[in-house]
Formats: C-alpha cells, sequence, structure tokens
C-alpha cells in the first residue's frame, strides 16, 4: 500500500514584513516553516496573504493599487503590528 502525498506548489508571502515570521514576497517552494504555518492557521488575514505563486501578479496589483481582498488582509495585517 502506498502513502499519498499532497504535493504543494510554490506559495508566496505576500503582507507586510513580520520580524522573526516572513519577509514580504518570499517564495516558499516545500510547504511554510512551521512557525508561519501556525500563525497562518491562528490568523485568517495572515493565512490569505499566502498565495500561490501564480497569484503573485494579481497580489502585487491589489497591493499597489490598494484594492481588493490581498489589500485588505495585508492592512489587517499591518495595523494589527502596529497595535
Amino acid at each position: 500500500m502506498t502513502k499519498k502525498t499532497k504535493t504543494v506548489g510554490s506559495l508566496v508571502y505576500c503582507g507586510p514584513n513580520i520580524k522573526g515570521l516572513a519577509m514580504t514576497w518570499t517564495i516558499y517552494t516545500n510547504g511554510l516553516p512551521e512557525k508561519l504555518q501556525a500563525a497562518a492557521d491562528a490568523d485568517k488575514a495572515l493565512a490569505g496573504l499566502i498565495v500561490p505563486l501564480d497569484q503573485m501578479p494579481e497580489a502585487m496589483k491589489q497591493i499597489r493599487m490598494k484594492y481588493g481582498r490581498i489589500y485588505t488582509y495585508y492592512k489587517r495585517v499591518l495595523d494589527a503590528q502596529k497595535g
């Protein structure tokens, strides 16, 4: 009996820099680091900023133009850092 493994494509973090956790536009090719995965599991906005690599251009556009779901998540994470 063979074990099925879930294939994870490359993911990119589109949010603001978070010291000790993630840097903007970092690409992950073998899943997320445990610390980032735990943080994403606990925070819907942070999780929403981790997208498949092929969605990176659209994420960049939304952040640059200040509209859309990705920008909303970006602002939430940024505001949470400011306290």
